[in-house]
């Protein structure tokens, strides 16, 4: 949810302590947006356990309860990330989990590489209708790339609309498979990591240079 989206009702809403973040909630809160430059969605949380339990717990209640939460750390802390999906450099993504990977891999692209965003799949003469979420591309050579925001790599959901997500998503693998490919692809698991993110994208490098050569 968009800051700018949320009612300014919202902070006055009362709410038992358990909905309030503490400070160590706060504290996690910052540290995690500064270290993926995006304000994560509570979903992330499940991920960076025991410490984000708290968190966690408090993104599976009503949406006003985590937009609370934000505002509260809006009001503590000055160098918070933008919320939502447009990059820091005013790139437009179509949800956080894309910003938080684009944010990861766009300042290291090397000369020879690119990462585009939502490249046909097939060409578009074959169907312009599918597209994949990102490219790794080198020389020709492209790696396309998955983000599933609705759960991590076991593929556990916790309620019904990521569960509709993840169906969608498997949908969206089977147009993969009828053009022979196979993604990359990364769950919310894979995305708390930029390092990770990073060392993966490098790797994907190196393949396609090969291939190339």
């Amino acid at each position: 949810m968009l800051l700018s989206s949320i009612p300014a009702s919202a902070g006055r809403i009362h709410a038992p302590p358990f909905l309030d973040g503490t400070d160590a909630d706060l504290a996690l809160y910052r540290r995690i947006s500064l270290t993926l430059r995006a304000q994560p969605p509570s979903s992330l949380f499940r991920y960076l356990l025991p410490e984000g339990k708290h968190l966690m717990q408090m993104g599976d209640q009503k949406n006003w309860v985590w937009a609370r939460l934000m505002r509260h750390a809006h009001a503590r802390y000055s160098d918070l990330p933008t919320s939502g999906p447009v990059a820091g450099n005013g790139v437009v993504l179509n949800s956080v989990p894309e910003r938080i990977v684009y944010e990861a891999l766009h300042p290291v692209i090397p000369p020879d590489a690119a990462l585009d965003l939502e490249p046909a799949i097939g060409g578009l003469t074959r169907n312009q209708n599918f597209f994949s979420d990102f490219g790794i591309r080198v020389a020709g050579q492209v790696r396309y790339l998955e983000i599933v925001g609705a759960c991590g790599s076991d593929r556990v959901f916790r309620n019904a609309w990521e569960e509709h997500l993840l169906q969608q998503f498997d949908k969206r693998l089977g147009h993969y498979t009828a053009y022979k490919i196979i993604p990359e692809i990364w769950y919310l698991d894979h995305i708390i990591d930029p390092q990770r993110m990073r060392q993966r994208f490098q790797e994907i490098l190196a393949d396609l240079r090969r291939t190339a050569s």
